[in-house]
């Protein structure tokens, strides 16, 4: 995973978060939250970089694809087929739903302490970044880019 990315930064944002922040449940619970969408910002990259191969990444046609993503449809996809019949798309959707479930715990919760601890957090965000590194690892080529892709922009329609 390069930090030049946009998964990479926040990555480091939150890593950030957690080295400066170690006795401060606000900022564990938004490097847990930054993790998150670090892992949700690498999904759309993949995603827009799949359907919209030639569109300069300032495109319409770009920013539609990268936009279509919804926080909802991705934990229910990768809970159904076919992204929880393949295995590496099953393990990433493992870690994404996660840290989805930890993602609305750190940013709906009322302000009480110990939501994280700064270990948990600290396991959120490594889990982030190993998925990441797993999802930016995957080529338009690769079956489990078309897979993810258009598993997760198309709704499946029931007949």
């Amino acid at each position: 995973m390069s930090k030049a990315t946009f998964a990479g930064r926040l990555l480091e944002a939150a890593e950030l978060l957690l080295e400066h922040g170690k006795k401060s449940s606000a900022f564990r619970r938004r490097a847990v939250s930054t993790a998150y969408y670090a892992v949700f910002h690498a999904i759309d990259k993949l995603c827009a970089d799949y359907v919209s191969r030639s569109a300069k990444r300032s495109s319409e046609e770009y920013l539609r694809a990268y936009r279509a993503l919804e926080h909802g449809s991705l934990k229910n996809a990768f809970n159904q087929s076919p992204l929880k019949d393949n295995a590496i798309l099953r393990e990433i959707g493992s870690v994404v739903v996660t840290l989805q479930n930890e993602r609305h715990r750190a940013d709906y919760l009322p302000p009480i302490t110990g939501v994280f601890t700064h270990v948990r957090a600290t396991v959120l965000v490594d889990m982030a970044r190993l998925v990441v590194k797993q999802i930016e690892s995957l080529k338009p080529a690769n079956e489990e880019c078309r897979i993810l892709a258009l598993a997760l922009l198309f709704k499946e329609r029931k007949s």
